[in-house]
């Protein structure tokens, strides 16, 4: 039988699989995932596999690879935001800001000083340690150098969210796993992750960053640059 993966590499913790996550989340069992912590792609046109269409393709499929009661967290663009809405299964809860301030605003661009972060449940999950519904962004220690891509998350806000929503040894997926600082964070926090991304670039750019922490080569490239410059009001 064909594998629906390209290559895979094994952490401590968990798994990467370069791949569709269409095909990907096939492979796991019913209800084994414990929390889906994403940042699955807008439709801003970044590169050719930014297809928002996706996401809300494996809805099913996350809401039977997920526990019965358990969340579905994912970051999501200011500008397509109403598109969040389309998801039929899960039940939205609310929200979450991060924001982007002085010396913690590595990832700011243009006049975006925030990002949302949406919070949709199957059943009735628990939250594990409460917070502020604000939360800065910035790195933690093991984030080695300065990232210059508004498309990598930050270190801090991902471990904010894993403590919020998950607990040690929980099973954590990301099926869009882009830079890799979900699997990074869950990695470092001893959570079991499994994380896929399709674009082999960014696998081997994040499969580097889990492994020694570094962030230098995550790089805005020209396509990008040109987005950017039209849309930083909207991020």
């Amino acid at each position: 039988m064909r594998q629906p993966y390209k290559r895979k590499e094994e952490f401590n913790y968990g798994t990467f699989y370069l791949g569709d996550a269409r095909e990907l989340i096939k492979m796991l069992p019913n209800e084994s995932v414990d929390l889906i912590l994403t940042d699955p792609p807008y439709g801003l046109g970044m590169d050719e596999f930014d297809n928002p269409n996706v996401f809300f393709e494996i809805e099913d499929e996350m809401w039977r690879v997920l526990k019965k009661d358990a969340w579905l967290v994912f970051f999501y663009s200011i500008q397509k935001l109403p598109n969040a809405f389309k998801l039929k299964r899960f039940e939205y809860d609310w929200q979450i800001i991060t924001y982007f301030l002085g010396s913690l605003s590595k990832i700011h661009i243009g006049d975006s000083n925030y990002e949302c972060i949406l919070l949709f449940r199957k059943g009735k999950p628990k939250v594990y340690y409460r917070r502020y519904d604000l939360i800065p962004a910035g790195e933690l220690p093991f984030a080695r150098d300065k990232p210059r891509n508004p498309l990598f998350k930050s270190t801090y806000v991902i471990s904010i969210l894993l403590q919020m929503f998950s607990n040690e040894n929980h099973l954590v997926l990301d099926p869009f796993a882009g830079f890799g600082s979900v699997p990074l964070v869950a990695e470092f926090s001893k959570r079991r992750w499994i994380a896929f991304e399709i674009d082999e670039n960014k696998f081997n750019i994040a499969t580097e960053f889990i492994r020694e922490g570094r962030v230098s080569k995550i790089i805005v490239n020209e396509k990008q640059k040109s987005k950017f410059s039209t849309l930083n009001k909207y991020f």
